[in-house]
């Protein structure tokens, strides 16, 4: 998935009219063929802005720009930067980019991305030395993963960038947010995401900021202080970026809607990528 991703930004062969920007939920949520026409999804499961700001500028340097960009981030995206470790395992980013990471978080502190060894775990990873891919190296056992990861890649790309995280036909557990008292934000995330809707007014792309929903056994637990909180903070965003759409409302589905606690369903996707082109047009 990632590496689809990454190919497909860094590739000059076709352009899109639309694309969606965020993490797993927007990558599960909206299915391009469904929702319009030249749409793909360049969302990656578990990014953050500090992503998709280098997803974007990639993209940007090898293709015109997108007309729209539909941008969804999990709240809890903007408080946590929890896959961290696995941008640096899959090496997406590059060494430059690794770096002005690592500069900016001197003036916007986040522990997840500067800690004791950050250093030498870029260093291990860059080289793939053993002590970070030994493991993975053994448990792909002799025949490796080739074919189940290529079967993968063909099924992202030919989804233009859709695929499920869950799949289960129903999910009532809580949700990620539901951990959270109140919005926690990490101040190197919302830079980046400061970057990123930058970047996109310097090019002139009509954003539309959305929000995935909840499903309904999270949207009875998260705290009203976290909701009320975040709307403030997509309030701000609106007040920056008058010309942009911001939804600032999460909407909430019915449980059988999720594939797991965070992520819709294949049925769900078809009801929200609905709705969302009932209400939009691109």
């Amino acid at each position: 998935m990632w590496q689809q991703e990454r190919d497909y930004v860094s590739s000059s062969e076709t352009s899109a009219k639309t694309l969606i920007l965020g993490d797993s939920r927007a990558k599960s949520s909206l299915i391009p063929a469904e929702l319009g026409s030249d749409i793909y999804n360049i969302a990656i499961g578990g990014a953050t802005s500090i992503e998709m700001y280098y997803a974007l500028s990639n993209y940007l340097s090898n293709h015109s720009a997108p007309d729209n960009a539909i941008i969804i981030f999990a709240p809890y995206h903007f408080c946590s930067i929890d896959n961290w470790q696995q941008t640096l395992y899959y090496n997406y980013l590059s060494l430059s980019e690794l770096s002005e990471v690592e500069q900016t978080a001197y003036s916007f502190p986040d522990k997840s991305v500067h800690y004791n060894g950050w250093a030498a775990d870029l260093l291990s990873f860059k080289l793939r030395l053993p002590n970070k891919y030994l493991d993975a190296i053994y448990q792909a056992g002799v025949n490796g993963r080739y074919s189940e990861n290529m079967d993968k890649y063909s099924s992202v790309q030919n989804d233009l960038g859709y695929t499920e995280f869950g799949s289960e036909n129903g999910n009532d557990g809580l949700n990620y947010e539901t951990h959270h008292e109140y919005f926690d934000y990490s101040p190197l995330v919302v830079n980046y995401y400061d970057k990123l809707l930058d970047l996109c007014s310097e090019n002139n792309i009509k954003v539309t900021i959305a929000q995935a929903p909840f499903n309904k056994a999270s949207s009875e637990v998260v705290t009203e202080r976290f909701l009320s909180e975040y709307k403030t903070f997509l309030m701000k965003v609106k007040e920056k970026h008058p010309d942009f759409t911001v939804e600032t409302d999460v909407p909430v589905y019915d449980n059988k809607y999720f594939g797991d606690n965070n992520h819709m369903n294949r049925k769900g996707a078809e009801k929200f990528t609905k709705e969302f082109s009932d209400k939009y047009s691109f």
